[in-house]
């Protein structure tokens, strides 16, 4: 199978699925590309950033038609932090999309397919963390500093 994208170039992909880390998956000649914070039904622009012969990494450029779901996130440290991976995604349709996640891995391998309970959220599900990270280096004197970005 050729491949049909190009490191550092640019596409336009249709986002049809979600994968298990909420990453968006788009298809380009059959070939599957992984989008990070690409939510299901958006059509964006992408940059290839890295090439595999089954599959492509890419990152979005512009969001040329979002999706009903994306919603602007309320944490400034989001997208330099990693401790919350859908906080661009409605609450109610991350747990869909948990529950989808959870799905598709239960049924990958049986004979008789589970079906998946919905999954619970929470009351509040802002200010809550479950990573946090300490970044150590030194300053312009040499003096140890830290600092919490979580």
């Amino acid at each position: 199978m050729k491949v049909p994208v190009e490191k550092n170039k640019e596409y336009v992909v249709e986002i049809i699925d979600n994968g298990y880390e909420g990453e968006g998956i788009a298809k380009l000649d059959n070939f599957t590309i992984f989008i990070p914070n690409g939510l299901k039904g958006e059509k964006v622009k992408v940059l290839i950033v890295k090439v595999l012969t089954s599959h492509a990494f890419g990152k979005i450029l512009e969001i040329i038609e979002p999706s009903n779901y994306r919603i602007e996130s309320d944490c400034e440290t989001y997208k330099r932090c990693g401790g919350c991976s859908l906080r661009h995604v409605q609450y109610e349709e991350t747990l869909k999309m948990k529950q989808n996640a959870v799905q598709s891995l239960v049924n990958k391998t049986l004979k008789k397919k589970l079906e998946v309970e919905p999954v619970c959220g929470m009351e509040n599900p802002y200010h809550y963390r479950n990573k946090a990270q300490y970044p150590i280096g030194r300053d312009k004197n040499g003096k140890p500093v830290m600092r919490c970005v979580c």
